[in-house]
């Protein structure tokens, strides 16, 4: 019986992944036949392309926020093959949509079987990595020139190396991801804290129970045996120390050389700094759960009956919450301009017609907040308790600086959360690839069929995230 499901498993796979490379390369030679033109960004990504590839990099465009990361790959790609126009530049974040797919199926096949001891079909594990290669958000930017899906190929890449214990090669495609993006260096951060926990962990009782693991217990078991190191002597615990740090040394010398990158360019946007001024804007953290609700429903939907129970066991609690969150988006809800101004994204039309409009709409959403924001951090307890604190802690830094909303920026947070789930049941995976297949569906009917023009741009504009 085992062997027969692993043939039709494999038999699945063979038949899986050409219709999938078949059906994603239609759609991209489709969507660049539509859309021929520079799209919004990619009026400033493709001419600094063309300068690297004809050996120029000197000139630098003032616009351009992120660091050319994305553009020395493509450079390095195409240029020795003469190939350096806007289709093949596109045609990089199409094979970084299929490294994707290898990518997820590699840390979900690594994360089930050395965290959970549990081994998936691999028709489980093509599905999920399906869906997070297809999620919405990320996978639109496939026929596109921007950093969204490089970004994403460089931080799936850094944690599987990290899963599979190459510290010094997943640090070096951690610098390579912040030359992509900045603030990839909070997720390089997020995998170094990880390695200090994996480290610890050799460190402490091999008894430790699974709910140990996952609670506060674990933070005191932590504690414990770093005083007991302490209470051995300054030379032990020295000794200790200098152990660690020798095994952190390659993500530590990328956040040193990003210190220093700041200090030197006095902040960590390139270009364009006006626009993109640090803030604190707690209800981004909001957003985001809901947004992540939106996309993982059929995985956080489970947690309703655990949510009423807690709420009605703790219902001073609950009350004090929802007035918490009250008062953050009554004082803290924020708006950038570009919000009110470009009607070329969804969250213009949101805003717009419902949060914008309508004064109420914003405290109408605070008890759906609070569901979502208790069904998220349901969804990873099962995760080191340190882990858990780790990631929720490193989203709050990757968001609350941020004024635009943009479901962009949420695309890391999701995209790893999405990987540390625990095995999903059949029917979670099929409504989840509903999900996907619907939003891609209405997102790229969208695309093409809602064209309209800017009186100051010549090319027609459509809608996008």
């Amino acid at each position: 019986m085992v062997k027969s499901s692993t043939k039709f498993d494999q038999y699945t796979l063979k038949i899986s992944i050409p219709i999938i490379f078949l059906s994603v390369t239609t759609l991209f030679l489709y969507l660049n036949h539509v859309q021929t033109q520079y799209f919004i960004d990619e009026v400033f990504h493709v001419p600094q392309t063309l300068r690297y590839c004809a050996g120029n990099f000197s000139q630098w465009d003032p616009k351009i926020t992120t660091l050319p990361g994305l553009y020395l790959i493509t450079t390095v790609i195409l240029s020795p093959l003469n190939l350096c126009n806007t289709f093949y530049m596109r045609c990089v974040n199409l094979i970084g949509t299929f490294f994707n797919l290898y990518l997820a199926y590699n840390i979900i096949k690594q994360i089930s079987i050395s965290h959970w001891k549990e081994r998936w079909s691999d028709r489980m594990k093509l599905a999920v990595a399906c869906n997070i290669m297809f999620f919405p958000p990320l996978f639109f930017w496939h026929f596109l020139y921007y950093t969204d899906v490089v970004s994403v190929n460089a931080i799936l890449l850094m944690l599987l190396l990290h899963l599979r214990k190459r510290s010094t090669v997943a640090a070096l495609v951690g610098i390579l991801s912040v030359l992509i993006r900045q603030t990839n260096i909070i997720w390089v951060a997020f995998i170094s804290i990880e390695r200090v926990f994996d480290l610890l962990d050799c460190k402490i009782s091999k008894s430790l129970l699974r709910e140990q693991h996952r609670s506060v217990d674990y933070l005191k078991l932590v504690c414990k045996k770093i005083i007991e190191e302490a209470q051995r002597g300054w030379e032990s615990f020295t000794k200790f120390i200098i152990v660690l740090c020798i095994q952190l040394f390659p993500y530590i010398r990328v956040c040193l050389l990003f210190i220093a990158f700041v200090v030197w360019n006095k902040g960590i946007v390139v270009g364009d700094k006006a626009a993109h001024v640090a803030t604190v804007h707690i209800p981004q953290l909001l957003y985001f759960s809901a947004f992540h609700f939106c996309f993982s429903w059929p995985y956080t939907i489970i947690y309703w009956k655990d949510y009423f129970q807690f709420i009605t066991k703790h219902w001073m609690f609950a009350i004090c919450s929802l007035i918490i969150l009250t008062v953050i988006v009554h004082f803290n809800t924020c708006v950038h301009p570009y919000i009110l101004a470009d009607n070329r994204h969804y969250v213009f039309y949101f805003w717009n017609k419902f949060m914008g409009r309508y004064k109420i709409f914003k405290y109408l959403l605070v008890p759906i907040y609070a569901f979502t924001l208790f069904a998220m951090l349901r969804g990873i307890n099962h995760l080191r308790f340190t882990t858990q604190i780790n990631y929720m802690l490193m989203v709050s830094i990757v968001l609350v600086p941020q004024l635009l909303i943009e479901p962009r920026y949420f695309i890391i947070p999701y995209v790893l959360y999405r990987c540390f789930i625990t095995k999903p049941r059949d029917w979670q995976i099929v409504a989840e690839s509903m999900t996907t297949l619907i939003v891609n569906s209405l997102q790229f009917y969208i695309f093409i069929s809602k064209v309209f023009y800017w009186n100051d741009q010549p090319y027609p504009q459509r809608i996008s995230w």
